[in-house]
């Protein structure tokens, strides 16, 4: 049956019959989102539900750094790709069950950087920011990780989802470094992932998408040595691995990873309820949970003490064996790039 354009025609914002168009430029990009792009692309949430999300399957690259583990952020020593792969696909299985659609990164083989050498942290492919809307495309600091966001941005062009803004010129930038704490109000993270200059260019991406309250966070870090991911004199690099929302005002931190100014504001702006990581789960990455539904969450195994603490706070956490992960750098939040989470 033909298509009928006259009466589509009809349909267009200020259409004038026989006269030239009129453009009403208050119409919002979010209004046509959908009808242009296909989908609802985006999130500024950490605890609505979540729809969808990008991951990959660590694959040969996974495994490289026996050539330097200390320059290539492996502390912990090398891991092992089969158990890597197993503990990955009971993830994605997980992730499934409970709703939450999972597409491939963009990753051909072999998978390498800006310098030739393998993007042992692809499988980590919280590297983009997502705001409603679309994309914030990162800018990676240490230059081992540097080409990652070349493969981001072709998977996202492929899906169909709005690319907003890339981290250019001298901007570094790496959205490990932000943790949403409502959909108004974001705490972004200067260390030695992310710089002022990055920071500033996102921030002003964020404030056109309604952002109203950006709190920057201080992360310590090392200089000449690195014992542990997180913690024993080390510091963080990425402020998801040392500080989570799990639900309205409901936050999970480990205090010796952030300025005091940051809890300061939690507690007596924002009204948290904030519950410490101790010492001897702080590298199990309790904070880098995944909510995956309001009051349901996936958290790394091992963390019997903060698990039980939102537990009885009336959240289901939901526990999985990712030690392959943890060790090497991450936990389910940093395992998963969040394209579409409902509004709050």
């Amino acid at each position: 049956m033909p298509v009928d354009y006259r009466a589509r025609l009809k349909e267009i914002p200020l259409y004038r019959p026989g006269k030239p168009p009129l453009t009403f430029f208050d119409s919002d990009f979010l209004d046509e989102l959908e009808k242009t792009w296909g989908r609802r692309w985006g999130s500024q949430s950490s605890y609505a539900r979540l729809r969808a999300v990008i991951v990959h399957r660590p694959d040969a690259e996974a495994a490289f750094g026996d050539v330097d583990p200390d320059f290539l952020n492996l502390p912990s020593g090398l891991p092992n790709l089969a158990r890597m792969q197993a503990q990955h696909d009971a993830f994605v299985r997980l992730l499934n069950e409970n709703g939450v659609e999972t597409l491939p990164l963009y990753a051909p083989q072999p998978l390498h950087g800006t310098y030739g050498i393998p993007l042992r942290s692809a499988t980590y492919t919280h590297e983009t920011l997502m705001v409603r809307g679309g994309a914030i495309v990162c800018r990676c600091a240490p230059a081992y990780k540097r080409g990652l966001e070349y493969y981001q941005a072709r998977t996202l062009a492929g899906l169909g989802c709005p690319i907003l803004y890339t981290v250019h010129g001298k901007g570094f930038f790496e959205s490990s470094n932000a943790v949403w704490l409502d959909k108004k109000s974001i705490a972004l993270a200067i260390s030695q992932r992310a710089n002022l200059e990055g920071v500033n260019q996102v921030s002003s991406v964020l404030r056109d998408f309604g952002v109203e309250d950006i709190h920057i966070v201080h992360l310590p870090g090392p200089l000449n040595t690195r014992k542990a991911q997180t913690g024993g004199g080390g510091g963080a690099f990425h402020l998801d691995m040392v500080f989570g929302v799990a639900a309205e005002r409901i936050g999970v931190i480990y205090p010796q990873g952030v300025g005091y100014a940051f809890i300061d504001y939690l507690l007596h702006q924002k009204g948290f309820d904030l519950i410490e990581i101790p010492e001897e789960e702080v590298n199990g990455c309790p904070s880098n949970f995944l909510v995956v539904q309001p009051g349901r969450l996936i958290m790394p195994a091992g963390n019997p003490i903060v698990s039980a603490e939102l537990r009885k706070r009336g959240i289901e956490v939901i526990e999985i064996d990712l030690s392959e992960f943890t060790n090497a750098g991450g936990g389910p939040t940093c395992m998963t790039m969040p394209l579409i989470r409902d509004d709050e």
